[in-house]
């Protein structure tokens, strides 16, 4: 569509009106679902033709107006992010072709930062690779103002321009964000899967964190961060809105779940203790070996100091001793000429661990095998089968167990969580959540109204807790917490006090102004209820006394009922470690005598 006078004055209208609406996109930890900053994005008026940003910018490069308009979206997205008290980085879109030009005006956006009240390291600044920089010395001498600011930088786009890795290698910048063509559908592509790969191994040497770009699917998100991506963007971590909106709670529960779901058992049962061949072994005796063993599928090659140096295949010796020379040219020659490149995992990773590796650097042409070592030696071979087979029966059995409303772990994975944190001797606190007044609140407003309260408890829970934390959800309005951070007492009165601000969006605006509404109790009567808040009851177990989840749990539901007894948003910590009728077996037992024996 040509651009015509009206676009132009369209353009001026806007700019003289400061009539821009700035949206903000999260930016989300791939590692645990927190949100690290928001990328601010602009829209024109909503009844005007210039409400894409697409054509507000070409309009604006197509007249000459592009830096009047940049730096008044700079201004109002800074101001708009300042006023929303959002936490984390803003993220800024910066033309660097604008930074080239003579008269651009030096300092302002630090001014405008200043104004705002933001911190400078609290400012990212995107530089798009989608603009050809033709003086790259005077680029990188304009960006070093920027750093001298205090401001970090990020490349964007990368992939969708002109020299990306030149510019990575002149900017060195904190943050490079994959353009979303290579994240569409990666998990189905082996060349965009090998480019993010690449990038991400070359970020990792650098010290440059990575942001996907474009996640919509689930597939995509867990792929992106299988293969070692930082951070995450895109629709399915949150849309542009007014607001800095949190991370929607599909996609939290998402990695949540996917990290709960971990298999910590140790590769024993995928590892095979079959003999390695020495470096200098004829390949033709490699070849007997194989051909006197039919269930011979691999064999590791080691050195004198048994340090594995590779794995030999039965089909590839067949390939090799196939051919009609193959055999006169291979037979003599040692088989570490003839080795193939392993995968190779210290035998005290996890299965989980392990997984992870594979995921990373297996490719379709791999091996079935990978060698496992112990201090660096050989020990056997790990099947990437066995290995692949254990892990989806094992997500399989915990995903059955999951809430259906939240995806959470439900009671059993919960209760084999504690186990586990008993059996290791593990010092942790329990938490034990629950909304006060809810069935009332489910009576008034209708069970639907119901299961979004209940999901937004949930999120503000992930969302407040650490990476290491496990979030169960064992039913109805009660959920689980299981922490090994000392800080745990003030982030459950941040859940407290965040999802009582949060539920006033939850009601009507007269109960909101009354501070709570009427409702039937279970006689029937009619009574007042204050509005919805939370009971945390927090509870240490000695983990030397207490043999099971059955004793956690007794610790924690009485935390939970004295939390209760509280009118209002209330933590309690429980300061008895064990149980009572551990307590009450343990005076039994101290107060024994020959003549009063107790008898267990």
């Amino acid at each position: 569509m040509g651009l015509s006078d009206f676009h132009r004055r369209e353009l001026q209208r806007i700019l003289a009106g400061r009539l821009l609406t700035p949206l903000f996109q999260p930016l989300v930890s791939l590692s645990d679902g927190h949100i690290l900053g928001y990328e601010a994005l602009i829209r024109g008026p909503s009844d005007s033709a210039l409400h894409s940003p697409l054509l507000l910018f070409k309009t604006a490069q197509t007249f000459d107006l592009l830096e009047p308009l940049e730096l008044l979206c700079r201004q109002l997205s800074i101001q708009a992010f300042a006023d929303s008290g959002a936490p984390g980085q803003l993220f800024l879109n910066v033309n660097p072709m604008l930074l080239l030009t003579s008269d651009h005006p030096s300092g302002l956006t630090k001014s405008y930062i200043q104004q705002a009240g933001l911190a400078p390291e609290r400012i990212v600044i995107e530089l798009s690779e989608q603009f050809q920089v033709e003086d790259t010395e005077l680029f990188v001498s304009a960006v070093k103002h920027y750093r001298e600011f205090g401001f970090q930088i990020a490349i964007d786009d990368l992939g969708s321009g002109f020299s990306g890795l030149k510019l990575w290698s002149e900017l060195q910048p904190d943050i490079v964000k994959i353009d979303r063509y290579f994240v569409d559908q990666l998990h189905r592509d082996p060349i965009k899967k090998a480019f993010v790969k690449n990038i991400i191994e070359l970020a990792k040497s650098t010290g440059s964190l990575i942001v996907a770009e474009g996640i919509e699917t689930s597939e995509e998100l867990l792929f992106c961060r299988e293969l070692g991506a930082d951070i995450g963007q895109g629709y399915l971590l949150g849309r542009p809105d007014n607001d800095c909106a949190d991370v929607p709670l599909a996609a939290l529960s998402l990695l949540r779940t996917d990290k709960a779901l971990s298999l910590n058992e140790s590769l024993e049962p995928v590892v095979s203790k079959i003999a390695a061949v020495a470096a200098q072994t004829p390949a033709q005796q490699v070849a007997a070996l194989f051909a006197a063993d039919k269930n011979l599928s691999c064999v590791a090659v080691v050195n004198k100091e048994q340090l594995p140096l590779g794995l030999v295949s039965r089909s590839m010796i067949n390939e090799r001793f196939s051919h009609p020379f193959g055999r006169a040219l291979y037979e003599k020659k040692p088989i570490h000429q003839c080795m193939e490149v392993a995968i190779m995992v210290e035998r005290s990773l996890t299965m989980d661990a392990v997984s992870g590796v594979l995921t990373a650097e297996i490719h379709d042409d791999a091996s079935p095998y990978f060698i496992v070592t112990e201090q660096g030696r050989y020990y056997g071979l790990g099947s990437v089968r066995k290995v692949l087979r254990q892990l989806s029966e094992h997500k399989i059995q915990l995903a059955r167990y999951a809430n259906p409303l939240t995806m959470l772990p439900g009671n059993v994975p919960i209760n084999r969580h504690i186990d586990q944190l008993l059996a290791e001797n593990k010092h942790f606190t329990i938490g034990y959540i629950d909304i006060d007044g809810f069935k009332p609140y489910n009576d008034v407003y209708g069970y639907s109204k119901g299961d979004l309260v209940i999901e937004l408890l949930a999120q503000i829970i992930q969302a407040e807790l650490s990476q290491d934390d496990f979030v169960g959800h064992i039913g109805g309005d009660d959920f689980i917490v299981l922490s090994t951070d000392s800080t745990v007492v003030e982030t459950a009165q941040r859940i407290c006090l965040n999802f009582s601000k949060r539920m006033a969006h939850y009601y009507l605006p007269e109960h909101v102004a009354a501070g709570g509404f009427y409702a039937t109790d279970r006689l029937g009567s009619l009574c007042f209820y204050p509005l919805l808040s939370l009971s945390v009851g927090l509870a240490m177990p000695d983990t030397t006394v207490c043999s099971n989840y059955h004793d956690v749990a007794a610790l924690a539901s009485d935390a939970k009922q004295q939390a209760k007894k509280t009118v209002g948003p209330a933590v309690f910590v429980n300061k008895r470690r064990v149980p009572e009728h551990l307590a009450r077996l343990a005076t039994l037992v101290s107060e024994a005598t020959p003549e009063r024996p107790v008898f267990l």
